[in-house]
């Protein structure tokens, strides 16, 4: 029988065993069993199994806060103070806000977990949420262990699709030696626990399909899938979607299986019948159980779930995506050997569905299960127009998928190899073995960043792409970031003219073109102390200091993902890989200066819902501004918030500047560091400026040394006896 066209039962054991007889065949046993896993082949998938489990723990400990990290944070301590798994600022009065774009994107069933696991290394207590070092080292290394049981899952399906834990292995090195795997095991909180927990139900439902010879077997399959649709759609709401996805591709095997029994669908066969759909809807439903008592405010409220769905397409407003984002990313991240292992088991994984589902329908539906998992999702985001972004990391979920499939091209390339002779065995099997050694070789180099890994063909052509897009690498960056000045980490770049970097009216403006902003997306908090940045967390536990000493019009930025230098900074240091003979750059800390703009009008601090502030406007809120949580205001939180501007000829006799603010009672301010008397009223602050200063740089603080609690609406300068 061509092996294009079937693939081995689970039930035949593909092992040789030289103390039992071989079966005779029969002419209901439509597929061979696959090849025996060469002996070269089992020594190198366990070399890659070993070493990608190492550098992921190594990693784990070494890397750095990455950008989602301190948000989930923020969020898990609401969730255990008032129930919603939110951001401060959209939160009011312990409910959800409801003009909040993304509350329903998350849940808080993985940070729970690293909660109780962070409890139990001592450092946290129940309840409490630490941002120390130690507690994101604790947290990434248990993102590890949820990563390698997802790991674990791929090779279990393949265990079940092929009947061999040895070929199982394969999968497992397929997938610890792709670079974005290992590498997002690290650390990534959100869609590590959403790729493992779909797994774990493709494993459940591919082991519902399959015999169950004891009542035991069958509890713990339940179990198994009910686990994994609580770490999916308890980590992201929306992927309740792939358990209709799920449910659908079970559905009509049961159909198709009733409707054309096979010959495997006797005892022992992998019959779809009423146990498969009994199971199947007890995981369903033990799942649903388990989120609504750990998130009633979510699941027990159906209805947001499809909010939820709709929140995570639109996650970032967009109103379109590039429909070759995804296969460009496909074509560039993955390692080439592996993507042609891919194809060709895609390609008969095809083939077994479309022609032998009437004879085999159990095998047919377990593959299906796999395909839908790499597939479906995926393309209704094309369909849909979702807007994706960093690379293929919101679509983590269909890796381990891809492995199974990479691993059963090769049972099938092995396969055809022995038919023909000759020396091809040989050559398939080396060929295998360079696919999983070369992209662990270059995980070696990138290490810990391998989530940064482009293949040779990309790099090749020597076009620029992103690299560290999650901060990660600034621990190593550390201890050459100067200690005498404010830090922006991930400064906002724009134009000479205002236009924000990636924008339509940026188009076509070099990287070395663009100005660093004195802010990064929506806050101009020193990343010093921002515990949303990642540095605060381990400058204070080094005890760095938070001096600043440079003249006012001059700070310190922390760029990643190798952006060009920009124009008004100079570069001091980087931290770097090599990749394919480039030198990439992760990060890198710059001294930048900018001049203040002037204040010849009212500056309404205003920004559209979804947006950011407007480059120009943040010019003139240089440190201790936030914009999250308005979009007519700025919000200064921390004990200390600056204006900045340059006065207008009309103020060479001396100006006022008068800030329409919400402000305390107690405020202070000083104006280029002398102080300042000020009047406050409800609604407005005023500040005078002393004739004879032509740039202002204006310092809140309070009398008590507490946080501001200072909302600014508006700026404008008036001449002194006109006000």
């Amino acid at each position: 029988m061509d092996v294009r066209t079937a693939l081995p039962t689970p039930a035949q054991d593909t092992v040789p065993d030289r103390r039992r007889p071989e079966p005779e065949p029969t002419e209901t046993a439509p597929v061979e069993a696959p090849p025996a896993v060469p002996r070269a082949l089992q020594v190198t998938t366990w070399a890659v199994v070993c070493l990608g489990a190492a550098m992921a723990v190594a990693g784990a400990l070494r890397t750095g806060v990455s950008w989602d990290e301190p948000f989930h944070v923020m969020r898990l301590r609401n969730h255990l103070e008032h129930g919603w798994f939110a951001l401060d600022w959209s939160v009011a009065d312990g409910a959800s806000a409801s003009g909040d774009t993304n509350t329903l994107v998350y849940a808080p069933v993985t940070m729970l977990l690293l909660h109780a696991l962070t409890v139990a290394a001592g450092q946290e207590t129940w309840g409490t949420v630490a941002t120390t070092p130690e507690a994101y080292a604790v947290r990434h290394v248990g993102v590890v262990v949820i990563g390698l049981l997802g790991t674990a899952a791929a090779a279990a399906t393949t265990r079940i699709l092929l009947g061999s834990w040895r070929w199982g292995v394969v999968t497992a090195a397929a997938l610890l030696a792709l670079p974005m795997w290992t590498g997002h095991l690290m650390f990534n909180i959100k869609d590590v626990p959403v790729a493992t927990g779909y797994t774990l139900m493709t494993l459940g439902l591919v082991a519902v399909v399959s015999p169950a010879q004891t009542l035991g077997w069958r509890a713990l399959r339940v179990a198994g899938l009910a686990a994994g649709i609580v770490l999916m759609v308890g980590t992201r709401p929306a992927m309740a979607s792939a358990v209709l996805v799920g449910a659908v591709v079970l559905g009509l095997g049961a159909v198709a299986s009733r409707s054309h029994p096979g010959p495997d669908a006797g005892p022992g066969r992998g019959s779809l019948g009423r146990d498969t759909v009994v199971d199947a809807m007890s995981g369903a439903v033990l799942a649903g159980l388990v989120l609504a008592v750990a998130y009633p405010d979510l699941f027990t409220r159906p209805w947001l779930l499809v909010r939820s769905a709709d929140q995570s397409s639109r996650f970032r407003e967009s109103d379109s995506s590039d429909p070759f984002y995804i296969p460009f990313y496909l074509v560039s991240q993955f390692p080439l050997l592996l993507q042609a292992l891919a194809v060709l088991g895609v390609v008969a994984a095809i083939r077994v569905v479309r022609r032998r589902w009437r004879l085999e329908p159990a095998q047919a539906v377990r593959l299906a299960l796999v395909a839908a998992q790499l597939s479906a999702l995926p393309l209704v985001g094309v369909a849909r127009g979702s807007e994706l972004y960093n690379g293929l990391r919101q679509v983590l979920f269909v890796v381990p998928a891809w492995a199974v499939l990479v691993t059963v091209g090769l049972a099938h390339a092995l396969s055809w190899a022995r038919r023909r002779g000759g020396i091809r065995p040989m050559l398939v099997g080396a060929a295998a073995v360079v696919a999983l050694a070369a992209p662990v070789a270059d995980q070696v180099a990138l290490f810990p960043y391998q989530y940064t890994y482009y293949n040779l063909a990309l790099d090749l052509t020597g076009a620029d792409v992103q690299s560290d897009y999650w901060r990660t690498s600034v621990p190593e960056l550390l201890d050459r970031i100067p200690t005498d000045g404010q830090v922006v980490c991930g400064p906002t770049r724009s134009s000479r003219l205002g236009a924000t970097d990636g924008s339509p009216s940026a188009a076509g403006v070099d990287d070395t073109d663009m100005l660093a902003g004195r802010y990064s997306s929506d806050s101009s908090v020193d990343c010093r102390i921002d515990p949303l940045g990642p540095l605060s967390s381990r400058w204070a536990a080094d005890g760095l200091p938070l001096t600043d000493t440079l003249p006012r019009d001059e700070f310190y930025v922390v760029i990643d993902r190798d952006h060009g230098t920009p124009a008004n900074c100079t570069r001091l240091a980087q931290v770097s890989r090599h990749r394919h003979g480039r030198e990439i750059s992760m990060s890198y800390v710059a001294h930048c200066r900018l001049e203040p703009r002037p204040l010849d009008g009212t500056v309404d601090f205003t920004r559209l819902p979804g947006e950011n502030m407007d480059p120009p406007l943040w010019a003139y809120a240089p440190a201790g501004w936030t914009g999250y949580a308005s979009t007519t205001a700025i919000d200064a939180a921390y004990a200390e918030a600056s204006l900045t501007f340059s006065l207008p000829p009309r103020c060479s006799a001396g100006c006022s500047l008068e800030v329409d603010a919400d402000a305390p009672p107690d405020l202070v301010v000083t104006v280029n560091e002398d102080p300042a008397g000020l009047s406050v009223a409800p609604g407005r602050v005023t500040v005078p400026v002393p004739a004879g200063v032509h740039d202002a740089w204006v310092t809140f603080t309070r009398t008590t040394g507490e946080p501001l609690g200072l909302r600014v609406r508006s700026i404008r300068v008036v001449p002194t006896g006109t006000e």
